[in-house]
């Protein structure tokens, strides 16, 4: 029994320390300021590097997705739905674990609409390397984590989260 707390104590001090560094990236300016390679660029002439600073000032939510996920392709049906019912939240996907070429591939496979970017080293490091997916990070318009969703997040749970957030983007 005693083996068990202090296996609980220890699993308690990593999940702090992996939260605060997350938390360190997670600040409004460095979110924001991350370049990222854009994987579905509207014209060819735009750059290819890119920060999400045109995000600031509203709700940011990103979604982590990587190649050959049932369960990203499941979250990413569940964002499309979203999009319809909380127009102004602005959605951004993050690709993890993929070449740049399967990362297109499956945003054209889920004919994707969303921004999509490839997760750079230091998001990745955050949210740790081995993180599951889909994850969702949501930022408020002041741009502060608000929360963190690992795993497929149906419809109503992600309403109620926006809801219980106060994060008012959604039609009523």
């Amino acid at each position: 029994m005693l083996g068990c707390a202090m296996n609980f104590s220890l699993a308690i001090k990593v999940l702090v320390f992996c939260l605060s560094a997350f938390t360190a990236l997670a600040n409004a300016d460095s979110i924001y300021q991350q370049s990222m390679v854009r994987l579905n660029a509207q014209n060819s002439s735009a750059p290819q590097i890119q920060t999400l600073a045109n995000y600031q000032g509203s709700p940011l939510l990103t979604a982590f997705f990587m190649p050959n996920c049932r369960w990203c392709q499941r979250q990413h049906k569940v964002l499309k739905k979203i999009q319809h019912t909380c127009p102004t939240i602005q959605t951004v996907m993050l690709g993890v674990q993929g070449s740049k070429q399967k990362l297109r591939h499956e945003l054209m496979r889920e004919k994707n609409t969303f921004p999509a970017y490839v997760a750079n080293n230091n998001i990745v490091q955050a949210i740790g390397a081995k993180s599951p997916v889909p994850m969702m990070l949501l930022f408020n318009s002041q741009g502060s984590l608000v929360f963190k969703t690992i795993g497929y997040t149906s419809t109503e749970k992600l309403t109620a989260l926006l809801t219980q957030h106060n994060i008012k983007v959604c039609l009523t």
